[in-house]
C-alpha cells in the first residue's frame, strides 16, 4: 500500500466512520463504490443515518463507483488536489448515478492527517506535491521559465517546474536547458527554509546553497509560488475566539444613492426594478449609475421578474459572519445566479434557493432551460436586498 503526502489510501477510509456526519446522510439510503487504482475496492452502506465501511472486490449493488487513483484519491481528501480540476481533466469519474455520489459529500468532515510529526523526506515529497497546487500564475504574467530545484542530501531528489502560458507543470528530474537552477546541500535547510525557520540569504552567504542562470526568477519564488503551510499544526495551539454577539449601533447614515434607493425601494412593493445600457443594452442587476462596460450613464428603467430560470448554483460550506451581529447561516446553503424574466445573456440575479430544494436545482444556459424559480417575499420590508428571504421551484 503506498503513501502520498505520508498518508495512505486506507488511512481515509480507516477514518470515515469516526468523521461521518449522520446529519449530512438524512434520507440517503445507498451503497457506494469506491476503486482505487492498484489500491483496493472499497463499499460504503449508507442506510437510517449509519454508515458500513468495507474493503471488498464485489462492488455490485452500488448507485455510484468512483474511479481514482491513489494519488489522486487522497489529495483530493487532503486539499492537495482541486476536487474540481481532479473531475474535469478525467483523473477522477464516476460510474452509475452522478448526483447520488455528490450528496457523499456533505457526509463526512475533512480528513485530518492524524500524524505528530513528519520526517524530513516527508515534508520534502509534500512540498513539492503540493508546488503545481501553490503556482500564482498572475504574480508575474507572461513568465516562461524552467525552475530546477537540485536538493542534496539522501531525502532530497531533483525537480523541474516548467512555467509557461499561465500554467505549471513539475515534472521529476531535471528538465532541458533550465532557466535557473537552486542547489541545496542538504534536504534538511530546504525544509527549514520552507517552514520559515531559516533565512535562504543565509545558507547562499554560508555556501550552502547557490543559484546558477536568472537569479532574479529564483529570488522571486516566494511571489510566483503561495507559501507552504505544513500539514501539521506547529507551535502552542492557537486562543480561543471569544465573540461577544451585538448590534452595532453607529449614529450615522449612508445613502446608498438615487439609483440603489430605487432599485431597494422598489422591491418594498415586491417589483424587481433595474436599468439598462443604452449602448450596449446590458441589464444591470442590481441597478447601478453607470454601465461597467461602456463607461455611460445608464438611464432607461425596466422592471424584470420577479420569476426566472437558474442558471448556476453552489453548494456553500462555510458561512462568514455577519459584520454587524456575529452570526453565521447554517451550511450547506445555496447560491443560485438567476435569469430573471426580461433579461439575457449573463445578466442574472445572484440570491438564496430554499434549503430543502437545493438538490433539485438545475442549471442551464442559453440552449437548455434552467429549473424555473420565484421569489419568497417577507411579510414585512424594508428596503433590502433580503426582502426577499429566497427564491424556490415554480411548481
Amino acid at each position: 500500500m503506498s503513501e502520498y503526502w505520508g498518508i495512505k489510501v486506507e488511512d481515509i477510509f480507516n477514518t470515515m466512520p469516526e468523521r461521518f456526519r449522520p446529519e449530512g446522510a438524512k434520507g440517503v439510503n445507498a451503497c457506494f463504490g469506491y476503486d482505487i487504482k492498484g489500491e483496493g475496492k472499497w463499499k460504503l452502506t449508507v442506510a437510517n443515518e449509519t454508515l458500513k465501511v468495507e474493503k471488498t472486490g464485489d462492488l455490485t449493488g452500488c448507485v455510484s463507483v468512483m474511479l481514482a487513483d491513489g494519488e489522486t484519491f487522497v489529495g483530493v481528501n487532503t486539499g492537495k488536489v482541486d476536487g474540481v480540476s481532479a473531475f474535469t481533466s478525467g483523473r477522477v469519474t464516476v460510474e452509475g448515478d452522478f448526483s447520488a455520489f455528490g450528496k457523499t459529500a456533505k457526509m463526512f468532515k475533512k480528513y485530518v492527517n492524524g500524524k505528530k510529526e513528519m520526517s524530513t523526506r516527508d515534508y520534502i515529497l509534500d512540498m513539492f506535491g503540493t508546488l503545481v497546487s501553490r503556482f500564482q500564475p498572475n504574480a508575474i504574467p507572461g513568465l516562461d521559465a524552467k525552475v530546477c530545484y537540485d536538493i542534496g542530501g539522501n531525502d532530497g531528489g531533483v525537480w523541474t517546474a516548467i512555467i509557461k502560458e499561465g500554467k505549471c507543470e513539475l515534472v521529476e528530474g531535471k528538465a532541458d536547458r533550465p532557466t535557473t537552477i537552486l542547489h541545496v546541500n542538504e534536504a534538511k535547510d530546504w525544509v527549514d527554509v520552507m517552514l520559515g525557520k531559516s533565512d535562504p540569504f543565509t545558507l547562499l552567504s554560508a555556501g550552502r546553497a547557490s543559484i546558477e542562470g536568472e537569479t532574479q526568477i529564483a529570488l522571486k519564488l516566494g511571489e510566483i509560488f503561495a507559501k507552504y503551510k505544513s500539514p501539521i499544526p506547529e507551535g502552542e495551539p492557537e486562543q480561543e475566539l471569544i465573540a461577544l454577539k451585538k448590534v452595532i449601533s453607529v449614529n450615522q447614515r449612508f445613502a446608498t444613492g438615487p439609483v440603489m434607493g430605487k432599485f431597494l425601494n422598489a422591491l418594498k412593493e415586491k417589483k424587481i426594478y433595474t436599468n439598462k445600457c443604452p449602448k450596449c443594452g446590458r441589464i444591470h442587476l442590481p441597478a447601478r449609475e453607470v454601465c461597467a462596460e461602456c463607461r455611460v450613464r445608464a438611464d432607461e428603467w425596466l422592471e424584470v421578474g420577479p420569476k426566472g430560470q437558474v442558471r448556476y448554483m453552489e453548494y456553500v460550506y462555510y458561512s462568514s459572519p455577519d459584520p454587524l451581529t456575529g452570526e453565521t447561516r447554517e451550511t450547506p446553503y445555496g447560491m443560485v445566479n438567476i435569469l430573471l424574466d426580461g433579461c439575457k445573456g449573463n445578466d442574472t440575479f445572484a440570491h438564496l434557493i430554499r434549503r430543502d430544494q437545493i438538490d433539485k436545482i438545475k442549471g442551464g444556459n442559453n440552449e437548455v432551460a434552467g429549473t424555473r424559480v420565484r421569489p419568497v417575499w417577507n411579510e414585512h420590508r424594508v428596503g433590502s436586498i433580503f426582502d426577499i428571504k429566497y427564491f424556490e421551484i415554480d411548481e
